[in-house]
């Protein structure tokens, strides 16, 4: 027999939206299940950098920065285009800063502000050039008690190699560790918390970045009260017809069937329930619909995120919010198949292509874009670069690592050795290895390291704006982006086009309430994270633009369940 619960809400998804929808609800008063389908809470969020993109910030404000709302405004219309959706937006400037002074005041939910780092489009009105990055307060993962075996682990080829975690703060000491004693201890006394922790639990419980903000999100969620159910997913969406004095019968979300583990539970809303499930990267069927290349496509994401709350929207009636200026949030990934059999994803974000000395070419051996960009993906696609290579010197790799080789060229042999690299003691032996045209390949390079010489890229200005710069390496001249390639052996790592988030959802209002054909809400049905149609469509305004927007509609779709009587008996 079916077993029938009771809640106020119930919370399909734990990444960083799921989790502060139900944070919100819950230290409002409201009686809140959260489920997640895998093993694991914090979704997505626990493999981020974990900032959020926040104009106008009590962090920002308190610090200086010259911001306002109705600069914001100007950028985001600017950057997303006509197709950008005003009410999403007016709700996002007047929620966002407001959730993250609501969590601050009553969670162990923490953010200090990032500096140094620009929004994406310079050429946009509204730009700044610091300010509206936050990033979660470093966290000790032992104040989760039993619950940290719950908390999903970082990318050990990330942010966490071998589980040891490293923070944006981190990477100039590891940088500068050979030549600076305030380096080199800050690293050492790190090291030996890491290797305590990793002798009594088995990973560090330092916790930066995602992890950080997806542990203090658990932890508050456990203090709030909030009943929380790993190895559960939803299977089916209950409704009844409701009616109202000025408005046609229509179908209305009152309920929620549950596969916990072995059991199916039926669990009654009095409110409703908040779909986060952290969108389709993990759908097969839905990456080859939605994503160009899928044939060579690698997704970041969890395994759960398979889209079970847009398809369990789109049963009822829901539809999709138009056409997005792209359908993820692109990402360049190299992969690595371990001695064991095991596929290792590394995305390549700050740590190498952005440094002075590394470029990236296609099978005809010709530069396609800028390797400091914060989308590369974009012109592989365009230009049919896929796969591609990233490519380097050995003096370079010694400095600055690629991949999954780390600075000081730590793992190099190893992954010379499994074929994650090749090398060539010259560019041509290099390009006979790859299948590259030799002329061609040294034709590039000696370009390159012309405009690197100069400190101008003539081809697709790179290192020009602040955008690039911020990835580049502030100590290299005349351009932190530019360097030469000429000390051999030189090296290359196959990348291919992969994502860290889909844009692609469904419809909402501005209280995060799902829509149907017709532009209705469907009662009791509301929609974030990754389910909800991205506001930026696919062209995020700066660093953090996923995460902010997932917590904000949290914070706004709890709100509007908190304001929202019962549903009827």
């Amino acid at each position: 027999m079916l077993k029938v619960l009771e809640k106020d809400v119930v919370v399909v998804g734990s990444g960083g939206a799921g989790m502060t929808a139900a944070l919100v609800a819950a230290i409002s008063g409201l009686d809140v299940l959260l489920i997640e389908k895998t093993d694991f809470f914090g979704g997505t969020t626990a493999w981020s950098g974990g900032g959020i993109w926040v104009p106008c910030s009590t962090q920002a404000m308190e610090a200086g920065v010259d911001d306002s709302t109705e600069q914001a405004r100007d950028y985001i219309h600017n950057v997303v285009g006509s197709s950008v959706r005003a009410d999403l937006v007016d709700a996002f400037l007047e929620n966002a800063p407001a959730m993250v002074d609501f969590l601050s005041q009553h969670s162990q939910v923490q953010f200090t502000l990032q500096q140094g780092f620009p929004d994406w489009h310079p050429d946009s009105q509204g730009y700044k050039d610091n300010g509206r990055l936050l990033s979660p307060v470093e966290f000790d993962g032992k104040e989760l008690g039993d619950w940290f075996a719950t908390l999903r682990a970082p990318l050990s080829e990330f942010n966490a190699p071998g589980g040891f975690m490293i923070g944006l703060d981190d990477v100039e000491h590891i940088a500068n560790a050979k030549k600076s004693l305030a380096s080199f201890l800050y690293l050492g006394k790190l090291l030996i918390r890491f290797g305590v922790d990793k002798i009594r639990r088995g990973r560090s419980t330092r916790l930066t970045m995602g992890n950080a903000l997806a542990a203090r999100l658990l932890l508050s969620c456990v203090q709030q009260g909030v009943e929380l159910w790993n190895r559960s997913h939803m299977t089916d969406l209950i409704t009844d017809t409701c009616t109202s004095a000025d408005a046609a019968a229509q179908e209305r979300v009152t309920g929620i069937v549950i596969k916990n583990q072995e059991r199916e539970i039926q669990v009654n809303v009095r409110r409703g329930v908040i779909s986060a499930c952290g969108g389709f990267s993990a759908n097969v069927e839905m990456r080859e619909r939605y994503i160009p290349f899928p044939e060579h496509h690698v997704s970041l994401v969890p395994e759960g995120n398979t889209g079970d709350g847009i398809q369990a929207g789109l049963q009822l009636g829901a539809t999709f919010d138009g056409e997005n200026i792209s359908n993820a949030g692109w990402v360049v990934v190299s992969l690595h198949v371990a001695l064991d059999g095991s596929v290792i994803k590394f995305p390549h974000l700050f740590l190498d292509r952005g440094k002075p000395g590394c470029i990236a070419v296609n099978q005809r051996a010709e530069r396609f874009g800028n390797e400091s960009a914060t989308n590369l993906v974009e012109p592989m696609h365009r230009t049919g670069s896929v796969p591609a290579y990233l490519l380097c010197d050995h003096r370079f790799i010694k400095k600055y690592g690629l991949g999954l080789v780390r600075p000081g060229g730590i793992g190099l042999n190893k992954m010379l050795r499994e074929g994650y690299l090749t090398s060539g003691e010259t560019l041509a032996e290099l390009a006979k290895k790859l299948e590259l045209p030799e002329a061609q390949l040294q034709t590039t390079v000696g370009r390159f390291n012309e405009f690197a010489k100069v400190g101008r890229d003539e081809d697709f200005n790179r290192g020009q704006g602040p955008g690039d710069t911020a990835l580049g390496d502030k100590n290299h001249s005349p351009n932190p982006c530019l360097g030469r390639i000429e000390v051999g052996p030189f090296y290359a790592v196959k990348v291919y086009p992969g994502d860290t988030t889909t844009t692609v959802g469904l419809r909402v209002n501005e209280q995060a309430q799902v829509l149907d054909e017709q532009g209705n809400p469907i009662a009791g049905l509301q929609a974030i994270g990754l389910d909800m149609n991205s506001l930026w469509r696919g062209k995020a305004p700066g660093n953090g633009g996923n995460n902010t927007l997932g917590m904000t509609f949290g914070y706004v779709a709890a709100n509007a369940l908190i304001n929202r009587n019962a549903a009827p008996d």
